[in-house]
């Protein structure tokens, strides 16, 4: 009955919030005096336990603060589960009991702090039943105003022992990054390297998830992992709009080799080659890739790993999916999807299992729930050591509300999974959100397997619009679609295709990853760099004649010169193509085998219509007779029609002098004839 009572105060204070607001509480005006923690003490409360609190106060105004100081405050009972919470940290006034003043024994100047700390056993501190309190940190001037305040929270059970309603907590651990790397394997820039390198992103993930690793499902991008080998072995980086040799190769080896120390069969799956944005590739006509990405995933992963990997899942970019993509996911192999609980929870904000079937017309996927409370607690600011202490203890109230709402003999799994595949997490955070999993009386470890082979929820999807997703633009899909059209004239004069093909076809899986959706200007960077690598690709196949050829008749044999420059024999053709194209007859060439690094002349029989001068496109064409690259041009000349030309005036000439000696012969006649 209190509880309820305090809900309906908080409540009643509480202005519209957001189911998932994880801002600090509203703020009439920014406070006079920042509250700082440094350290928030013991991990989880235990009933013989002291709770040691430490932190500074920073005066951020421009007057001295005379008799500053510092109170904590508890609420008088447990909050009542996720309302509570968001009443918590959206209302600036509380019902709370003063536990403790800190005095600082010295005015506050502008710009200036002070250090503050407290220690109160557990057994003095007005904890009346288990629960999770708020915990409120003032600091006052003179009287009793708060002059700022903090809010955080501080979950009490003190029964050390696994509560008969502990939820269990599946941890996905994603490894992934933005693949800005090249049909040619050049990297756009060091992201990647550097998030390997000791301090890095995803170097700090393997290190927290090696400790923690029967804790963990780690979902792997095939792609960074392949991307990892190519810089172990020597790596190119554009750098200041110039590419330059790597130097980050050996980081890049012993990442690889600690990941595979932390993985096991059992424990890791991989994801989609690249986290493809499935649903924007499908919508745009690039539904080839989107079964590309899936069946590549399996065997990559496996590879690299040097270990039998799982395959056949899917992260939803946005937390939801739409029916077509999902048929499709479904018939190339894909078996499991991560998504929000946001996306299938038909509107309610009760907490759910961690998993449910997704209907598809191949069967059902199983649809992985990643709590949407729990991932925006994980998204939170952890910028300093006070940001992530109110992230950890963030955390530990939104699973304590969760297993609070467990009744009779239900159990319950939820999904810890951050909502970004790319996210950046700090160490000192993971390290403590995961021990309190292992260790609070609230929650257990749990594991996909187990996951899997549980209850499910029912399905309810909430709609999915291209435009709540956040999807990939038309356009920007439209300019892959132009640049693989090339790359089918590249591999059509192949006669082994299959690297050429392979190279290009990752190149643009990864064009296509969701991770452009934040970042569209390096997406666009790399389709042009790859248009730009398949453009020298393609030139190394090209005629090189030029000049002008001259017949003695209209017709005879154009002699050109082909030449291959790349490492890989070709089967091509070759047409001529007068400008007009009518004052030109010519059969094209086929079947014209040229081998690497060679040069040949063929030549191509050729009508001339007309005595000007004709300039001639050389055009290579693939075996089904379309264009391939750039033509050479030449101009044709016949010399038939002048020659024709030439005895048309002799002719005529000859005639004009029959007629004037038959004229003057008829004059001599007549003389004659007269005289």
């Amino acid at each position: 009955m209190r509880r309820n009572c305090l809900l309906a105060l908080l409540c009643s204070m509480l202005p519209i919030v957001g189911v998932l607001a994880v801002t600090a509480p509203a703020q009439a005006a920014e406070p006079a005096v920042q509250v700082v923690l440094d350290s928030m003490l013991p991990l989880v409360a235990t009933a013989r336990g002291e709770l040691r609190i430490a932190g500074r106060v920073v005066n951020t105004s421009s007057t001295t603060i005379s008799k500053p100081a510092v109170r904590l405050r508890l609420s008088p009972e447990p909050i009542p589960g996720q309302n509570g919470i968001d009443a918590v940290l959206a209302v600036a006034a509380l019902p709370t009991t003063t536990v403790r003043t800190f005095a600082v024994d010295q005015p506050l100047a502008p710009g200036a702090q002070a250090g503050f700390s407290f220690e109160v056993p557990f057994g003095k501190l007005p904890l009346t039943q288990a629960g999770t309190y708020a915990l409120v940190i003032d600091a006052i001037g003179q009287g009793t105003q708060a002059t700022g305040s903090l809010h955080t929270f501080l979950p009490w059970y003190p029964n050390s022992n696994k509560s008969a309603h502990a939820i269990g907590v599946v941890w996905l651990w994603p490894l992934a990054d933005a693949p800005a790397r090249t049909a040619t394997n050049v990297l756009l820039n060091s992201q990647t390297p550097v998030s390997l390198s000791p301090g890095g992103r995803l170097a700090n993930l393997v290190d927290v998830g090696r400790e923690f690793s029967s804790t963990l499902s780690w979902m792997i991008d095939p792609s960074l992992v392949q991307s990892a080998t190519d810089i172990s072995r020597g790596y190119q980086v554009v750098e200041d709009r110039a590419i330059v040799v790597g130097n980050r190769s050996t980081d890049a080896l012993r990442w690889l080799d600690e990941l595979r120390a932390s993985i096991a069969p059992s424990n890791a799956r991989a994801i989609a080659y690249a986290d493809i944005d499935a649903s924007a590739s499908r919508r745009n006509g690039l539904s080839a890739d989107v079964v590309r990405a899936v069946t590549l995933a399996q065997p990559i992963a496996s590879n690299v790993l040097q270990s039998a990997i799982t395959g056949g899942v899917y992260w939803t970019p946005s937390g939801r999916l739409d029916q077509r993509t999902a048929n499709l996911l479904a018939s190339a192999g894909t078996t499991t999807v991560i998504m929000s609980t946001q996306a299938m929870d038909g509107g309610s904000t009760a907490p759910r299992q961690g998993i449910a079937d997704y209907p598809t017309s191949f069967g059902n996927l199983t649809a992985i729930l990643a709590e949407a409370r729990i991932s925006a607690t994980l998204a939170m600011p952890q910028r300093n050591a006070s940001e992530t202490i109110l992230a950890r203890q963030r955390y530990l109230a939104e699973t304590a509300a969760i297993a609070n709402s467990v009744t009779g003999d239900a159990e319950l799994t939820v999904v810890a999974a951050p909502t970004d595949l790319r996210w950046n997490p700090g160490t000192s955070f993971l390290r403590s959100v995961l021990r309190s999993t292992q260790t609070a009386p609230w929650m257990r470890p749990a594991s996909m397997s187990s996951l899997e082979s549980g209850s499910r929820s029912s399905s309810a999807r909430l709609p999915y619009t291209a435009a709540n997703s956040g999807e990939l633009s038309r356009a920007y899909l439209d300019r892959i679609v132009r640049v693989q059209q090339r790359v089918k004239q590249l591999t059509a004069v192949q006669a082994t295709p299959t690297t050429v093909n392979q190279s290009y076809s990752e190149a643009l899986l990864r064009a296509q990853s969701s991770a452009w959706r934040q970042d569209p200007v390096t997406g666009i960077a790399l389709v042009n760099a790859i248009s730009r690598e398949l453009t020298t690709q393609i030139d190394l196949v090209r005629p090189i004649s030029s000049g002008t050829i001259t017949f003695s008749g209209d017709s005879g044999n154009v002699p050109v010169t082909l030449a291959n420059d790349g490492s890989s024999t070709v089967n091509v053709g070759l047409a001529l193509i007068g400008e007009p194209a009518s004052r030109l007859e010519s059969e094209p060439r086929t079947d014209i085998v040229i081998e690497p690094g060679q040069k040949i002349s063929v030549e191509i029989a050729v009508r001339v219509v007309g005595g000007d001068p004709l300039p001639t496109q050389v055009q290579i064409l693939t075996p089904n007779a379309t264009p391939y690259g750039e033509p050479a041009s030449i101009t044709l000349v016949s010399t038939a029609y002048a020659r024709a030309a030439g005895w048309v005036v002799l002719a005529a000439f000859i005639a004009i002098a029959i007629f004037v000696l038959v004229g003057i012969t008829r004059r001599i006649m007549q003389h004659r004839r007269t005289s």
